[in-house]
C-alpha cells in the first residue's frame, strides 16, 4: 500500500569516515581505509571504514553528562541528530518524533559490560552501565540531550529499514502525531562485528565489500518550505528468502520504476551488486561517489544525500534502490524542489542548499546511457 503524502527534506545530517557533516560526503576522494582485527583471530585483520576519532569535535559529546558512559554509536547518532537540529528554534523541538535505526546496535558496548564484569567481577555490573546494553539507548539520550519532545520509535534492520523508518516518518505526520519527523540511522564497528561478517563470507579479497559506521539523519516534514528536496511515496518493502526469490522479486522492482528517470547505484560493492546490475540494465545510471562503506540503514542515508545532491534542473528526479543486504528491498524516488514534474511550491532556490554541499566546482560523475 502506498502512502501518498508529500513528504519534504529540510535538513540532513551525517558521519563517515569521509568525516562530519553531510558536505563530506560529496567529496571527489575516497577516505583512507584503515585495519581492524577478528575479535576471534587477533593476527587476522581486514580493511574497513572507520570515523576519525581524533577530531577535537568529538570531545563535545565525550563531555556530554548523559553520554559520558555511552560507546560511539551513540555519539555518532548525537552528532547526525545535531546537525540537523541546530536550526531548529527550541519551542519547536517538543514536537518532533524520533526514529532511530540500527542493525548491529548497542553490541559494541555490550560485549565491554560483558567482558568488564567477567574480568572484574559482580562490581562491574552496575546498573548505571544497563541501559547502554539496550538498543533504544541512544534514540533516549538524543532526545533528552537536544529536548525533544514527540514519540519515539527504535527500528532494527537492514538497510531496507531506511525505508521503513522514512514510511514511520510519513504516518506520524500524516496523522497529526508530529509536527517534523526526525529519521536517524547509526553503526559502531568493532571485532564483534567484523567476526560476523567473517562468518557471512562477505569479507573475500576479490570483493571490494568493506565494513563501515557512522550516521546519517533527515528532518522531515510535510510542507515545501526551505525543503532542500522531496522524498516521493515508496513501495511497500519486498521481503526475500533467498538469493533465487529476490532475483525474482528484483526483476519485478524494476518492471515498477518510473520509465526515463536514472537511477543512483548503491549496491555495486556487495554481493548484491550483480543482480543490481541485471535489474538496472534497461535504465539510465548515475555513477556513484566514492565508496563509504557498509553500514546497513546508514549507507541507506548517506546513498539518499548523496543522490539528493545531483537533482538539478536538468536532472529533477532521481531512482534509489535500497538493497537490503539480508531482509528485503525497495527503492525511494527523490525530487527537486520547484521541478515542473513536482507538487512542492517552494522557491527553487532552496533546493540548491545541498547541491552547493559539493566540494568540487563541477562533478566528475556523469549520467550513462540515454
Amino acid at each position: 500500500m502506498v502512502d501518498r503524502l508529500p513528504l519534504y527534506v529540510n535538513a540532513v545530517g551525517a558521519v563517515s569516515a569521509a568525516g562530519i557533516g553531510a558536505e563530506n560526503l560529496t567529496k571527489c576522494c575516497p577516505p583512507a581505509e584503515k585495519e581492524m582485527a577478528l575479535a576471534s583471530s587477533p593476527n587476522r585483520s581486514f580493511r574497513v571504514f572507520l570515523v576519525d576519532r581524533s577530531d577535537p569535535r568529538w570531545n563535545t559529546w565525550m563531555m556530554e553528562p548523559r553520554l559520558r558512559r555511552a560507546g560511539a554509536m551513540a555519539q555518532f547518532f548525537a552528532e547526525a541528530v545535531r546537525q540537523v537540529v541546530e536550526n531548529v528554534p527550541e519551542q519547536e523541538k517538543s514536537r518532533i518524533g524520533l526514529i532511530a535505526i540500527f542493525n548491529n546496535g548497542s553490541i559494541g558496548h555490550t560485549v565491554r559490560f560483558v567482558a568488564g564484569y567477567r574480568g572484574q567481577g559482580r562490581r562491574f555490573a552496575s546498573p548505571l552501565l544497563f541501559p547502554e546494553t539496550v538498543y533504544n539507548a541512544a534514540t533516549s539520550h538524543a532526545a533528552a540531550v537536544f529536548g525533544l519532545g514527540g514519540p519515539c520509535s527504535t527500528l532494527v534492520g537492514d538497510e531496507s529499514a531506511w525505508i521503513d523508518g522514512i514510511r514511520m516518518a510519513r504516518v506520524w505526520l500524516r496523522l497529526g502525531h508530529v509536527s517534523t519527523a526526525l529519521v536517524v540511522a547509526a553503526e559502531e564497528l568493532t571485532p564483534v562485528t567484523l567476526d560476523a561478517y567473517y562468518s557471512a563470507r562477505w569479507l573475500r579479497r576479490k570483493r571490494p565489500f568493506r565494513p563501515a559506521e557512522g550516521s546519517a539523519a533527515l528532518l522531515l516534514t510535510a510542507h515545501s518550505h526551505q525543503a532542500l528536496f522531496e522524498v516521493q511515496e515508496a513501495p511497500t518493502n519486498l521481503p526475500y528468502r533467498n538469493r533465487q526469490e529476490l532475483v525474482r522479486l528484483a526483476s519485478a522492482l524494476a518492471a515498477d520504476l518510473p520509465p526515463n528517470v536514472p537511477a543512483y547505484r548503491t549496491a555495486q560493492a556487495s554481493w548484491l551488486g550483480s543482480i543490481e546490475r541485471a535489474a538496472l540494465r534497461d535504465i539510465s545510471l548515475l555513477d556513484p561517489y566514492p565508496y563509504l562503506g557498509e553500514a546497513w540503514a546508514v549507507s541507506a542515508g548517506w546513498h539518499t544525500i548523496r543522490a539528493a545532491s545531483l537533482l538539478s534542473e536538468r536532472r529533477t528526479e532521481i531512482l534509489l534502490p535500497i538493497w537490503g543486504t539480508t531482509h528485503q528491498l525497495s527503492w525511494l524516488q527523490l525530487r527537486r524542489i520547484g521541478s515542473t514534474a513536482g507538487r512542492a511550491d517552494a522557491s527553487t532556490a532552496s533546493a540548491e542548499r545541498i547541491e552547493a554541499t559539493k566540494t568540487a566546482p563541477s562533478s566528475p560523475f556523469h549520467e550513462r546511457g540515454s
